[in-house]
């Protein structure tokens, strides 16, 4: 790792009992670029993305760094309370942070994640901003859009859906788009068949029984579960021999609850299947003959309509953001129905259901289509060249990148002798210089990151209240040079008072 040029990524969340597909899609994005930089991931506890990240070779940062939700859905006083984030001692540390570490750039993961990109410009660390969300379109989202704009060198797009708020100079100027991908070594593909018979069996779905499923990190309103629900009414009544599987963890308990109880009502409840959450997403996809995405929000993209296709399954979905994207281009867009149009979203699970020839058909030439233009190998030829920009943009030694593209290749994490995880790579520290004692580079250490702190700080607060704050900064830098002086007097008559008893000492002994 001594050869690469440090870099640190910012997760926004880091779940204990899931994980989402936006820690996903970081984890998978820091993997691939471990190839080329030394990566630090700093998340704000403990969970199943931090977990894997160690599996995979990554150093882990815990810090706890407030989120700032009104980016997503902004308001009038977004810049005001923005300021007053920046006073925090969650702040403060995480800049002391980066002072000291001073990272080639680092990459900030949502847009929710504020902080570290403002921290990193006070610093003059470059700043690539990943955006998979599309922000909520009003009347403030020039302000949301204006502080992503300031506060970043490089912004990463998911889709185009989540580059659409941005103006079209910001989109030439700065914006890459770069679609997610899958891991091949996960995707399990030798064992599809017999995962596909298991998993029915643990479901006690039989072969000739339609499967399909609905699946989310996390359940509320926005995913469209109650909408999935109904459709399944609709469905049951056309192939009474259907059924349904959900998988996900409920995010709002009483929408959840709600849901099922509709499930009790329809008289349904030996045809659904509810799983909090799925260790083995493999066999889960395997197991569904279709899968139904009904998101009633502008999704970023759609990972996982993604992960469907690339199962092999065919994908009905509501006509919303980065699924329109995705399904279109992957030549499945009479797969999508207008949204909240259930009766429209029951009518293509029937015509799959009722001709399953031709769904196995529509499965297969989308996980073609998906592969091509969203697989590793896409990805990954991507990811080359924004490698190699960044390198020559940012870092001042430029580590040895990979050359043609068949070169690149996964490397397997190292594993640890006992725990069987991998050991997190060192980060490169400076050397003390030759003749320095140990003591006096630590001190010289401490003042600099102190002096970088302070100047941070100053900048901040002068860029906040100017006249009562750099008043309050000047009296402070006055009575500190007071003080010094004061020592120093101190100092001086302590010496001539120690040297006049030497000197009266010497002449009683001659």
């Amino acid at each position: 790792m001594a050869d690469k040029a440090t870099i640190v990524l910012f997760s926004h969340v880091s779940n204990t009992h899931s994980i989402t597909g936006a820690e996903k899609l970081l984890l998978f994005f820091g993997r691939e670029l471990s190839l080329y930089f030394n990566c630090i991931l700093v998340a704000p506890q403990e969970g199943k993305l931090t977990r894997q990240a160690r599996k995979f070779g990554l150093n882990i940062q815990l810090m706890s760094i407030p989120l700032v939700y009104g980016i997503y859905t902004p308001y009038a006083g977004l810049e005001a309370d923005v300021r007053k984030f920046q006073e925090s001692k969650e702040y403060y540390e995480l800049t002391d942070w980066l002072a000291a570490l001073r990272p080639a750039f680092i990459i900030t993961s949502t847009c929710v994640h504020l902080l570290p990109a403002i921290a990193a410009k006070l610093l003059h660390i470059p700043v690539v901003w990943k955006i998979s969300e599309t922000i909520t379109e009003n009347e403030y989202t020039s302000i949301s859009v204006d502080l992503i704009h300031r506060n970043s060198d490089e912004i990463l797009a998911i889709s185009q859906t989540a580059a659409a708020c941005f103006p079209e100079y910001i989109r030439e100027s700065k914006i890459t788009q770069i679609p997610p991908s899958w891991n091949d070594q996960e995707m399990m593909v030798e064992a599809w068949s017999k995962l596909r018979g298991e998993r029915r069996r643990e479901l006690k779905v039989r072969p000739e029984e339609p499967l399909i499923g609905y699946i989310s990190s996390f359940i509320n309103k926005e995913k469209g579960l109650e909408h999935f629900v109904k459709m399944a009414v609709f469905v049951s009544a056309v192939h009474p021999k259907s059924k349904f599987l959900v998988i996900g963890t409920p995010g709002d308990k009483s929408y959840y609850e709600r849901c099922v109880r509709k499930v009790k009502l329809e008289g349904l409840t030996s045809r659904f299947k509810f799983i909090g959450y799925e260790e083995c997403l493999p066999a889960a996809y395997c197991a569904m003959d279709v899968l139904v995405v009904p998101s009633l929000i502008r999704e970023g993209f759609g990972m996982t309509a993604m992960e469907g296709m690339s199962f092999g399954k065919p994908v009905v979905a509501y006509d919303s953001g980065g699924l329109h994207e995705i399904l279109h281009t992957v030549g499945c867009g009479d797969y999508l129905v207008p949204t909240e149009n259930i009766e429209m979203l029951a009518e293509r699970v029937n015509s799959l259901l009722a001709a399953p020839g031709l769904a196995a058909t529509i499965g297969a030439q989308a996980r073609e289509y998906v592969n091509l233009i969203y697989g590793p190998a896409a990805y990954r030829a991507r990811l080359l060249g924004l490698a190699e920009r960044w390198s020559l943009r940012y870092c001042t030694a430029l580590p040895q990148l990979a050359g043609p593209l068949a070169a690149v290749a996964v490397p397997e994490p190292p594993v640890g002798e006992a725990t069987g995880e991998s050991k997190p790579a060192a980060v490169a520290v400076p050397q003390p210089r030759k003749g320095s004692s140990p003591r006096a580079v630590r001190l010289r250490r401490g003042k600099l990151r102190r002096g970088r702190l302070r100047r941070a700080k100053s900048r901040a607060r002068r860029g906040e209240r100017p006249g009562a704050l750099r008043r309050a900064a000047r009296r402070r830098r006055r009575a500190v040079a007071a003080r010094r002086r004061g020592t120093a007097g101190g100092k001086r008559a302590r010496g001539g008072v120690r040297r006049g008893r030497r000197t009266r000492s010497r002449r009683k002994v001659a």
